[in-house]
Order: C-alpha cells, then sequence, then structure tokens
C-alpha cells in the first residue's frame, strides 16, 4: 500500500524548514523566517511564529521588532491578545521575585517604542476585568508617562475608594488603600495640578490610613505580595506625604511634622495657633493646623501608650498618690476637685516612681495638643470633625481614660477597666475604689492584688515617691512590678488603717499592731508611722499584739520595743505568747521580774536575728495570714464614711 500523502501549504513548509534549524543554525533559522514574512507579508501565523522563536531564543530586541509589528500590523488578533494577558500582570510585579522567563517579558516591553508602550498599557487597562489589575497598570501608565492626562489620575483614585467601599473591605489597612496612599499619592500630588478638594480628600485618606496601621498594630497587608504588604516605617511616610500635599496647599506649619525636636514644634504650633488662628478665626489656617496638630497629637498618644508597656515587659499604671498617712480621710461627700480640661497641665500634679521620664513626657506633650485642639475655637469643631473621620478616639482610648482619671472623674472609669482578670485589672480597681471611698472593695481588690503579685516577672524597686510623695501630688505612674506594686497596696492600707485608728479606739491594739508591721515597707518614711505608734502604746496600760514575733523584722522597731520594755512601767507589752503569762502592769528589776526581763530580752534577741529577712516577703505573708482581720477593719471604716 502507497503512503498517503499529506498537502503542505507554501507558509507550512517554510515554517517547518526554519524550526528545523533553530536549535542547530539560528542564522539559516531566520533567514527562512525573513524569506517566509517576505512571500506571505499578511501571513499572521508566520509573524507571530517568528516573535515565538525570537522569544524562545531569548532575543529581547529582536522580539520586541516582532512583537511590535505584530500590535500594529494585526491589532485584532485572539492568539496574540491572550499573548498579552499572559505577560501584562508581570509588569507590575516587584523585579526581585521575577524568574527568568518574567524577566524577558519585562526587558522586552522596555524595549518597544515608548508610544507603542503607552497604547499598550492603555488597552491592557481598558480591557482588564480585575479591578486590582486594572489600577496597576493604570498607574504603571502614570509612571512611564507622567504626561497622561489629570483626569485619568483622578479617575483611578476614584476607581480605588469605589473598589475599595464595594469589596466591603474590613478596615482601611486593605491592598486597594495601600496602593492609593502609598503609590498614587505620591505621583498624583507631584505630578497633577490637583485642586484644593481633592488635595484634602487625598490627604484625610493618607492620613486615615497611616494613623490606623500604625496604631491599630498592623503589620500584613493581605492581597498584596511580600514585598508590598507592609509598611516599614509608617510615621516617616505619614510626615513626608503630609509635607508633600501642605507644600501644594502653601502650608505653612509643613515642616514641623520632620521637626526632631518635639518642643521646637509644639512651641511653633502654639505660636502659629495663637498668633494665625485664634486672632483671625481663619477656617483655612485651622485647617492647616488641625491636621499637623492631629498628626502629631497621635503621633506623641502613640509613643505615649509604647513607654506605658516596654519591650521587656514592664507596664506602667497611672494611681492615686497616697499622701500622709496625716492625711484625714472625711466624711462624703468628698469630691475630688475636678480639673478642666481647659486648665494647663499643671506638672506638678503628676509624677513617676521610678527614673523613667519618657511615660510622663509623651504624656505632657499628648495632652498640649490635646488641650490646644479640643478647647479653642476653630480648631474645635475642626478637629472633632477630622477626628470622626478618620475615628481617631479607636486608638486613644489609654490616653482618654488617664485624661479623666486627671481630671478627677473616677466613677467614669470603671467601665474603661480592662474585662480579662490581671493584676492591671485590680490595680486600676484598687486605686478607683480608693479614689471614691469604697474602702472595703478596695481591699478586696488589695487582696487580688497579693494574690497574683508572685505571678509577676519583673522585681523592680521600693519608691520613695509612692512612700513619701511630693505634698502638692495627686498622681503617679507606677511600674507594674512586684516590690512598687506591693509598697503602693501597703500605703493604701495605712492610709486606711491610721484613719481608723481615730475612729475606733477600742480596736486600737490591732490597729497600732497592723500599722507597725505595714511602716517597714515604707521605710525609712514609715519612720514617722511608727513613731506615731510608739505615742499610742505608751499611753496604754497594756499593749496586745501577739503578731509581732512573725512580722516585725525592722531593726528600728525591736530596739525601740526594747527601749519602751525598760524604760516605761505603765503600759506592759504583750508582744511574745512565751512570757505573756509572766507579765504584769508592773515589773521589778529584782527576783521574778527580772526574770521576766530576760526572758523578753532574749525574745527581742531572737527577733533581731530576723532583721534581714527580705520586707517583701514578710508583708506577703501578713496579708495573706490577716485577710480577716484587714477586711473588717476595711468594713468598719467604711460604715463610718457612710453614717
Amino acid at each position: 500500500m502507497e503512503p498517503m500523502e499529506v498537502s503542505v501549504t507554501d507558509e507550512e513548509y517554510m515554517m517547518t524548514k526554519a524550526k528545523s534549524f533553530l536549535e542547530t543554525d539560528c542564522f539559516r533559522c531566520r533567514s527562512w523566517l525573513l524569506t517566509a514574512k517576505s512571500m506571505f507579508p499578511n501571513n499572521f501565523g508566520i509573524h507571530f511564529e517568528c516573535y515565538e522563536i525570537e522569544k524562545n531564543l531569548r532575543c529581547v530586541q529582536r522580539a520586541a521588532r516582532c512583537f511590535s509589528c505584530l500590535l500594529e500590523d494585526f491589532p485584532n488578533e485572539a492568539i496574540l491578545w491572550k499573548e498579552i494577558e499572559n505577560f501584562t500582570p508581570i509588569l507590575c510585579m516587584d523585579t526581585s521575585c521575577l524568574s527568568e522567563e518574567q524577566t524577558f517579558f519585562r526587558e522586552m516591553f522596555s524595549a518597544l517604542p515608548l508610544s507603542i508602550q503607552q497604547k499598550l498599557l492603555s488597552v491592557c487597562a481598558e480591557r482588564s476585568e480585575d479591578t486590582m489589575e486594572h489600577c496597576r497598570l493604570v498607574l504603571l501608565l502614570l509612571n512611564r508617562f507622567p504626561q497622561s492626562s489629570t483626569e485619568l489620575a483622578l479617575k483611578l483614585m476614584d476607581t480605588m475608594i469605589t473598589a475599595e467601599k464595594h469589596n466591603q473591605c474590613p478596615n482601611v489597612i486593605n491592598c486597594y488603600r495601600k496602593i492609593l496612599v502609598c503609590d498614587l499619592g505620591p505621583l498624583l500630588v507631584s505630578t497633577s495640578t490637583l485642586n484644593q478638594k481633592n488635595l484634602y480628600k487625598m490627604l484625610t485618606k493618607t492620613t486615615e490610613f497611616y494613623i490606623t496601621y500604625a496604631m491599630g498594630g498592623h503589620s500584613i497587608i493581605q492581597n498584596l505580595p511580600d514585598t508590598e504588604n507592609y509598611i516599614k516605617t509608617p510615621w516617616e511616610d505619614l510626615f513626608a506625604s503630609c509635607e508633600r500635599i501642605g507644600k501644594k496647599l502653601s502650608w505653612e506649619l509643613r515642616s514641623v511634622l520632620s521637626q526632631s525636636d518635639k518642643r521646637k514644634a509644639w512651641k511653633k504650633v502654639s505660636s502659629f495657633a495663637k498668633k494665625f488662628v485664634i486672632a483671625s478665626n481663619n477656617s483655612e489656617l485651622s485647617k492647616q493646623l488641625v491636621f499637623c496638630g492631629m498628626i502629631l497629637f497621635v503621633r506623641h498618644v502613640f509613643d505615649y501608650n509604647k513607654s506605658l508597656k516596654i519591650e521587656n515587659g514592664l507596664e506602667y499604671l497611672l494611681v492615686k498618690a497616697i499622701k500622709g498617712p496625716k492625711v484625714q480621710i472625711n466624711k462624703p461627700p468628698l469630691k475630688q476637685a475636678v480639673l478642666s480640661i481647659a486648665t494647663k497641665l499643671n506638672e506638678s500634679l503628676i509624677g513617676i516612681t521610678d527614673d523613667s521620664s519618657e511615660v510622663l513626657d509623651h504624656f505632657k506633650m499628648a495632652f498640649n495638643y490635646w488641650e490646644l485642639l479640643t478647647t479653642k475655637e476653630p480648631m474645635c469643631t475642626d478637629y472633632w470633625k477630622l477626628s470622626a473621620q478618620i475615628k481617631v478616639d479607636t486608638f486613644i482610648g489609654q490616653f482618654l481614660n488617664d485624661i479623666e482619671f486627671y481630671q478627677g472623674k473616677y466613677k467614669n472609669l470603671f467601665k474603661a477597666v480592662p474585662v480579662h482578670e490581671s493584676i492591671r485589672k485590680s490595680l486600676s480597681l484598687v486605686t478607683l475604689y480608693y479614689c471614691v471611698q469604697e474602702f472595703k472593695k478596695c481591699t478586696e481588690h488589695i487582696f487580688e492584688v497579693i494574690d497574683q503579685i508572685e505571678s509577676l516577672s519583673l522585681y523592680g524597686s521600693v519608691s520613695t515617691e509612692i512612700a513619701n510623695p511630693p505634698e502638692d501630688r495627686e498622681m503617679y505612674y507606677i511600674p507594674i512590678a512586684k516590690l512598687p506594686v506591693l509598697q503602693y497596696c501597703v500605703k493604701i492600707m495605712v492610709q486606711i488603717l491610721y484613719n481608723q485608728l481615730s475612729n475606733y479606739p477600742s480596736t486600737s491594739d490591732i490597729l497600732i499592731g497592723h500599722l507597725l508591721v505595714l511602716s517597714q515597707m515604707v521605710w525609712p518614711e514609715g519612720k514617722a508611722i511608727a513613731e506615731d505608734m510608739y505615742n499610742h502604746i505608751g499611753k496604754l496600760p497594756l499593749f496586745t499584739y501577739p503578731q509581732f514575733s512573725s512580722y516585725i523584722t525592722n531593726i528600728d522597731i525591736i530596739e525601740h520595743f526594747m527601749a519602751m520594755f525598760m524604760e516605761n512601767d505603765k503600759c506592759v507589752l504583750n508582744v511574745f505568747p512565751c512570757v505573756a503569762s509572766s507579765l504584769s502592769p508592773r515589773i521589778s528589776t529584782r527576783g521574778a521580774g527580772k526574770g521576766v526581763k530576760e526572758e523578753f530580752r532574749s525574745a527581742l534577741k531572737k527577733q533581731v536575728s530576723r532583721w534581714s529577712e527580705p520586707v517583701d516577703e514578710t508583708m506577703l505573708l501578713f496579708f495573706k495570714n490577716e485577710r480577716e482581720s484587714l477586711m473588717k477593719t476595711a468594713t468598719l471604716m467604711q460604715k463610718s464614711l457612710t453614717f
């Protein structure tokens, strides 16, 4: 049987011959292709095959020339547009993560004539059904051809804003807003003549994005490549963007955003407010001040929040300063003097209990901006309007709570206490209940703190600020560490017991003893408390406190008891159970009395041997064992203030 003849066209024959030399002789291959193109100039298949061969040979320039001819001579071919759709997304990709083939396509595109590049990007963007791809292609078009119309850029801005809404993005940290703010924004501002309305629109969108990213603790932006899905320096980028837009708006204040000296920046802002805004009531100047002031305000709140909880795990909490114990707690209604928000910050009212000044500095700077923006017109109205747009209050809750604490609005703060159980929650309730004079609940939460205190990994140190704050101090920040927290709880218990001592003299023995124990934690400031207790004891015929041997380890207190025992024969010190049965109102220096004195002296010497025991461990043991007694005292104190 004879083989069947297959009919081959001249075009197919020439292409087959060209391909046969593809791997062995590229010059003969190209000769056959050139001949085929000359003989059949209107054959798309031959021209596309020429392009395919040059692509496979990775010849960028030749492939680009072939591709240009295809676009000019065969613009409606489906196969050609499929090829275009395959490589146009590559043009928007980061160059660091491209394969060899993807790199070739980018290089080939760059080798195309500029007119072809512009036309190709424009047509591809129009044909793209994927919104993100469309946005990226238009952005690429605008970047490569800045002379493109402003209308195209504005249309892209509206497209991104619409896409953000229609895709129901859960928040402003999304791929559309990121490209709008970080990629299109700088391009729009630098190359286009935007009107004031669009400049303010871009400024608001930009400010909202960066503040939400920085304050909300965001890291990864969904649906973006790994090289684009995060912002490395959000604050610096925000400052740069706002300065760029501020320059277009002829803002005098734009330079304060990049001012490294925060106090100089504040001085310039406050001076500008007094000189221009408040005096003239100018709305445009007010907008300038509000944008710059609000950005700096939120940045200081960011720094403030960060300083409240630093990297090593240390946290700070603003609490009521406990003065005294000479300060009497009066009967209700003891109303804390509310400090007006319009009042300038009184720096002497607020302190910190360790050497770190950052927390206080950031609070003071944030307070200055807050007071300026929220109390004076016309900035006040503009601030609340902008704040609502950007949802600033979402990120400054802790600062607002501390402002209310500074103002003495304690009852408002109970709803702001953390929901989950923690030592921070318990300590917050301790100081709040103390401020509103609910001492029973205050004491209950002190015991909650004591129960959790062992879980604290940071030990900290005792503070003079806690033990004996300055006369005008109303509040201070304490680190949430074992010693300062324990010292603060002790100081509150001292205050409660001290005032109870004058109200219920019948319970004075137990109160005096407890106060002596607690005074050890705030020593040497506690020495004044101890001396006052010695005076109370000296007036009693009998002082009974059997817990003495369990909790008194302070050498000064022990020595003073020895002196009282030896010199004061009007008061019997019933503090050691082992010698209690031998005590009498008067002890002579001879006979049986001498034996009792020796027993007492021996017991005191034994007590002296405990002088090196950690006072914090003694306090924790005291709170654990004397819980019922302390709670009873706090309950009596509550009743004394209620009736």
